[in-house]
């Protein structure tokens, strides 16, 4: 071991990492001094080095290569901190903050009771805590939405035609288009389970937006409503529509809002890609939480899927001031027998009984129905009677008829005189004879089966219906 001659200092194996011939203590150099000799008397002198060292100061304890190595140290470590603890330390501590935010600001939620305060302090929990789904608002598949909704959407029948609506409460009030119910309200109802239910009267319109509130006489039972959402969906958000275009019941079709835009008279409309076609008029448009955002109202045909709702918000302000003084009551669904009755056929033969007046008036003045004059307006419905249709004979007059044109048609430059036809040829040309017999008999046998289709058909809404009145 080492003993430093200046302050006396015993040198350590791990001193070495510094200096070797360095002093940790006061930082002299060995190399400058010998032993000093205790009974000699001799003064201590320094060894001629083959070069001049440098001489250090006994007051200068810390030496250059001490401060480099110490340097070193804390720049490693700084760099080692920043890359791996403090980000996790950063991360750590915001969340922390922001925990502790969410649980007091629910606490003064829940003291002073303030349902919007609470709503929003929810918002800002979800926000922190994504991975767990709101209790409700949640978006729903396009089967749920249409299957939480379709009991709620019906079909309406008037005498110029079909179209859709929905109920709105439990008093039996539809919501639908003004453009739908042209003949002051006058029509009737259809749900999905197949009641028919009167239409009484307009109740509220909005001619503007052209919208309608309707009473009808439909059952708490039967008029299931539906839930309203009136603030405005975002251009790209998925949309359901719900009608029945063209007769279809209950068709399903979806897409996304194109753009929400507003007329000059400041009536908001809602852009849509899912196609809305005649008879949609009057039905839902549902976001993916199944509310009611809209009412399909029209589209430009002479562009491609250019598709229109009234937004849902027109009908908040049709709802203000409504009374259920038109709400149904048992037994109004039966027909006064002193009433008239008059039907009308939609493009399909089926027929609708009604109150107000159409082209034919089936009841006689004791409010009786008429059997013979409903079947002779029948025949004159479907061209004719069906047992009047032979589709032998026709098919025969036809081959006569047309028998130069089809010659013509096998043998182009000859004439129909010309006998001087091969057995070959006669067999061609008899050939084409009886093809085209038969495909006139196909025609004209599908034509009887659909007239007698019709008839049988609008026969038995007739019994149906005269059988309910009684």
């Amino acid at each position: 071991m080492m003993i430093c001659p200046q302050c006396g200092y015993e040198r350590r194996k791990c001193d070495d990492i510094i200096s070797a011939s360095e002093c940790p203590k006061c930082g002299i150099i060995y190399s400058k001094w010998k032993a000093r000799p205790s009974d000699t008397g001799m003064q201590p002198t320094s060894v001629p080095p083959d070069k001049p060292d440098i001489v250090v100061e006994p007051g200068k304890k810390i030496s250059i290569e001490r401060l480099v190595i110490y340097a070193g140290i804390v720049v490693v470590l700084i760099i080692l901190i920043q890359s791996f603890v403090a980000p996790s330390l950063i991360d750590f501590f915001k969340s922390m903050k922001k925990e502790a935010g969410v649980t007091v600001d629910a606490a003064t939620s829940r003291i002073n009771g303030n349902p919007e305060s609470d709503n929003a302090r929810r918002a800002d929990h979800e926000a922190v805590m994504p991975t767990v789904p709101a209790l409700s608002g949640r978006e729903l598949s396009v089967a749920d939405v249409v299957r939480g909704n379709r009991e709620s959407i019906v079909l309406i029948k008037t005498a110029s035609g079909i179209g859709t609506g929905f109920f709105i409460n439990r008093d039996g009030y539809i919501v639908t288009n003004k453009h739908v119910l042209p003949d002051s309200g006058r029509g009737e109802i259809k749900t999905v389970k197949g009641s028919v239910f009167q239409i009484r009267q307009i109740i509220q319109q909005d001619a503007d937006a052209d919208l309608v509130i309707v009473a009808t006489s439909a059952p708490p039972s039967e008029s299931k409503p539906v839930n309203i959402r009136s603030g405005l969906p975002e251009p790209g958000e998925k949309i359901i529509v719900i009608g029945n275009p063209m007769g279809l019941e209950q068709t399903v079709s979806d897409g996304i809002v194109s753009a929400v835009r507003r007329n000059q008279k400041a009536v908001e409309f809602i852009q849509i890609t899912a196609p809305v076609s005649p008879g949609n008029s009057g039905g839902p448009l549902l976001n993916m939480r199944g509310e009611v955002i809209g009412v399909a109202t029209f589209q430009y045909r002479s562009g491609q899927n250019l598709n229109f709702c009234v937004a849902a918000s027109r009908i908040a302000a049709l709802q203000q001031g409504v009374q259920s003084s038109f709400a149904a009551s048992p037994g109004d669904d039966a027909q006064p027998q002193g009433q008239d009755i008059y039907c009308y056929a939609d493009g399909n033969g089926q027929v609708s009984f009604v109150t107000w007046r159409t082209g034919m008036l089936v009841s006689r003045p004791d409010g009786s129905l008429d059997r013979m004059k409903y079947e002779k307006w029948v025949l004159d419905q479907i061209g004719g009677n069906p047992d009047a249709i032979n589709p032998d004979k026709e098919a025969r007059d036809d081959v006569e008829r047309n028998r130069e044109q089809l010659f013509k048609s096998v043998f182009p430059s000859r004439a129909m005189s010309d006998m001087n036809l091969s057995s070959g040829e006669k067999d061609w040309l008899e050939r084409r004879y009886q093809r085209h017999y038969v495909e006139t008999y196909n025609q004209r046998m599908a034509a009887r089966n659909e007239a007698v289709r019709k008839y049988n058909l609008m026969m038995n809404e007739f019994d149906r219906f005269n059988v309910s009145r009684r």
